[in-house]
């Protein structure tokens, strides 16, 4: 059997607490990057969606309605 490791000293506990608390803020910032980036994305998707209605229109192309997508 190994033998038992001394208890970490609260120093120890301290630095633990602050890596955690350093590694929460980094997930939220993460989380925070990618939901603009959601955001972003449908909007610069809805944008080439207009300009390309937009440019059938100035051709006098007509296209069928994209169908929406099934969810269930």
């Amino acid at each position: 059997m190994f033998p038992r490791t001394a208890r970490r000293g609260p120093e120890h506990e301290l630095r633990d607490r602050a890596k955690a608390a350093k590694l929460r803020h980094r997930a939220a910032k993460a989380r925070l990057k990618a939901n603009r980036l959601e955001d972003r994305t449908r909007h610069l998707r809805q944008k080439a969606e207009h300009m390309e209605r937009r440019a059938d229109e100035l051709d006098g192309v007509s296209r069928p309605e994209p169908a929406s997508p099934f969810n269930g």
